[in-house]
């Protein structure tokens, strides 16, 4: 059981053994190490290919020459060094990638003739894998090397002592105004992707993206390197500028390499740097949009895919430099197609670019983690995008269909039937077929968890606000914010000079309306009944006064901890009849008030939840028992808490138009959980978020997952 790309002898050795070739004259070699491992990087500055080669294989190539076969030239190699002389089938795959790569002369008359068709084939290969891949749809347009040459002079400026120096201190001062503007910021980012708005953030990004990668090509000329593609490559379908650097292979150099690699998005932090101060310092208008989708753009971007390693971006290739591990990518996939075929299909010879423990778990984990990124980012692109535009989303969904299903299933086939698991080709199908069919049922009639959350906030079953009856000046704070209180305990003292000379004045009338009244009932009778009505409303005036001079002192009106967010600034303070100045909250009980959208408050009417769990923000590790719980059955628009909305940091949408925190754009329904075990516990949660996790028994995934599609298409599409 034997590798055709590893083993010694291969059965296709005779259709190469009696050629002769060699490489081009136009090939460079470039001499590099990588974590203590010499490697050589082959270049064609014709053609502009690229190929890096280890010691093994390049000592095979530097062999080559038109005086000797290919067959002699293994032969004397593997007698020189028996040990590390690639086999047949590795010489095979070597010399089909270097003749793809243009870089191999052949001492025949149709040499010419065969690098035509080489260049054809090598074109039709380059279309067919484009086709199905959206990120690296790339159309060369011109050679930019003589601009780049003119330029030397300034290149040579930007990439300077002086200019690092005013890089850093326009980075810092831009820092600190996103800082200083950091909400202003936040909440710009819901327009900033408006279809309104998508045109300006196109043509943003175009530019954007061309200083990006003009930062690369100055990088590489600094160097010494040339670049000779500039292009547009169609990432999701838009077209955005490229160059190419690979030039960059050829620095001994790995510190130039990553400079290389980040100078593009230095380019670009400068470029936002100053759309964030021109931002900052403009009143509006389209300037002020321009800026803001400049900085919007740029930092998106870099975060999602420039910087980002477990993408074949920027961050990537910085990566590769610093480990001294080319082709992370490749290895790590054929790491992860080495366990497979050791572990799963048995394959004795399997082979695995990893020389260490190390580098195995380094290989295995990076490949799993890209695959799943590509998977989570471009389904959160397509989700966003589907929202607002259904047929680009639908359009992009097929090809990604395509190109990460359709194209992987056959390419597994055809890796199956095979002749790399000829001896073994019995068990892979075995292996195989158990794992797929033990996924389709473990999906289909495993039962497991059907749970979902909701957000909502920790309230005190009763809780009373301190509000004062009457007008005055605060004189003292008699209660400590946070202490706790008995009902009528004394927490705040008033003065109102104006009160008492109302009461005054008012004491002042009765005893005039009652003197009047004793000299009417001995002179005029008659006059008395207008008297007594006076008398009886002054009396009333007097005691409302005297009520409001007793409201002075405000008491607490139930037991609990009075809260008050301004309790140690009250002091001198006026304070108008009914202002709230706190409240007192029952310590005694609590529940937990949630939202449920409408698509799951079906569900949990159809299937009672047995157990719930409930998570404050802040404190995510704590589990907060619930007991009895509770559904409004109406449909609701306004939030319990300005807290659960997307103006007080929550996730509902809420109404933008209206301007109301708490105003919501779709109904919702409210649920009460009320608080188990010991209320003391929580009392310092009053009016913290956080989530309530509903579980609804056990069903198997996929039907989970299909109500789910079927949800979604409903709500945004009316599928």
């Amino acid at each position: 059981m034997v590798d055709n790309s590893t083993k010694i002898f291969h059965e296709s050795w005779y259709r190469i053994a009696s050629q002769r070739v060699s490489l081009r004259a136009s090939v460079c070699i470039h001499r590099q190490f990588f974590r203590g491992t010499k490697w050589y990087v082959l270049h064609d500055p014709f053609s502009n290919q690229y190929y890096r080669l280890q010691q093994a294989a390049y000592e095979f190539v530097s062999r080559l020459s038109h005086k000797k076969t290919i067959e002699q030239v293994w032969q004397q190699l593997l007698q020189a060094n028996p040990e590390t002389a690639p086999g047949q089938g590795e010489v095979i795959e070597l010399l089909a990638q270097l003749y793809q790569a243009n870089m191999l002369h052949y001492d025949q008359a149709q040499d010419s003739l065969q690098l035509f068709e080489r260049k054809q084939k090598r074109t039709k290969q380059l279309i067919k894998s484009t086709l199905f891949n959206i990120l690296y749809l790339k159309l060369p347009l011109f050679d930019p090397n003589a601009i780049l040459r003119a330029l030397t002079p300034l290149i040579r400026l930007i990439f300077s002592k002086v200019s690092l120096a005013i890089w850093l201190i326009l980075i810092i001062y831009a820092g600190k105004l996103a800082l200083d503007h950091f909400d202003a910021i936040q909440d710009g980012a819901q327009a900033a992707f408006a279809p309104s708005n998508l045109f300006l953030v196109y043509l943003t990004g175009v530019v954007i993206k061309a200083i990006h990668e003009f930062g690369h090509s100055c990088a590489v000329r600094r160097f010494g390197g040339e670049v000779h593609t500039i292009g547009l490559m169609f990432m999701l379908l838009a077209p955005l500028p490229y160059m190419d650097a690979t030039a960059s292979w050829s620095f001994r150099s790995k510190w130039q390499r990553i400079l290389v690699s980040s100078s593009g998005m230095f380019f670009e932090f400068f470029v936002a740097s100053i759309a964030i101060i021109v931002w900052a310092n403009v009143g509006g208008g389209t300037i002020k949009a321009i800026a803001y989708n400049t900085l919007t753009i740029a930092s998106v971007t870099t975060l999602l895919f420039n910087i980002n390693p477990l993408m074949k971006f920027d961050g990537y290739y910085i990566l590769c430099d610093l480990l001294d591990m080319p082709n992370l990518q490749q290895h790590a996939h054929q790491h992860i197609k080495y366990l497979l075929e050791r572990y799963a299909f048995k394959k004795s010879d399997a082979h695995t670019p990893a020389n260490s423990f190390k580098e195995s778990v380094l290989f295995a984990t990076y490949g799993i983690l890209s695959s799943l990124y590509k998977f989570v980012i471009f389904g959160g692109i397509l989700l966003v995008l589907s929202q607002h535009y259904l047929l680009l989303a639908l359009f992009m969904s097929v090809i990604l269909f395509i190109s990460w299903l359709v194209m992987p299933v056959y390419k597994f086939l055809h890796y199956l039937f095979g002749p790399q698991l000829q001896r073994v080709r019995n068990r892979a199908l075995a292996v195989s077929f158990v794992f797929l069919t033990t996924v389709v049922l473990a999906l289909t009639f495993i039962p497991v968890p059907d749970t979902f959350t909701a957000p909502g906030i920790l309230l005190s079953t009763k809780e009373e606000f301190t509000i004062p009856q009457t007008s005055g000046v605060i004189l003292a704070v008699m209660a400590t914010p946070g202490q706790k209180v008995t009902q009528g305990d004394s927490l705040l003292l008033l003065a109102n000079p104006e009160l008492l000379n109302q009461i005054s004045g008012a004491r002042a009338n009765l005893q005039e309306s009652r003197s009047k009244f004793y000299l009417a009932l001995s002179k005029s009778p008659e006059d008395m009944e207008p008297i007594i009505k006076r008398i009886s409303v002054l009396e009333q005036q007097l005691a409302q006064l005297e009520t409001d001079r007793m409201n002075l002192l405000v008491r607490a009106s139930i037991s609990g901890i009075w809260a008050s967010p301004e309790g140690g600034n009250l002091k001198g303070r006026w304070v108008v009849k009914g202002d709230s100045l706190g409240e007192i909250i029952d310590t005694t009980s609590f529940h937990f008030v949630a939202v449920i959208p409408q698509d799951e408050v079906s569900r949990l009417f159809a299937h009672p939840s047995q157990n719930h769990i409930v998570r404050l923000k802040g404190d995510a590790s704590k589990n907060i028992r619930i007991g009895l719980v509770s559904a409004i059955p109406m449909e609701q628009s306004r939030l319990p808490s300005a807290a659960l909305g997307w103006f007080g940091g929550g996730d509902i949408e809420v109404n933008n138009a209206k301007g109301d925190p708490q105003e919501t754009t779709e109904p919702f329904y409210e649920i009460h959980a009320v608080i188990s075990g010991n209320p003391a516990e929580v009392s310092l949660y009053q009016g913290r978020s956080g989530k309530i996790r509903f579980h609804l028994g056990y069903r198997p995934l996929l039907p989970q997952l299909v109500r789910i599609v079927q949800q979604k298409l409903q709500k945004y599409y009316r599928i």
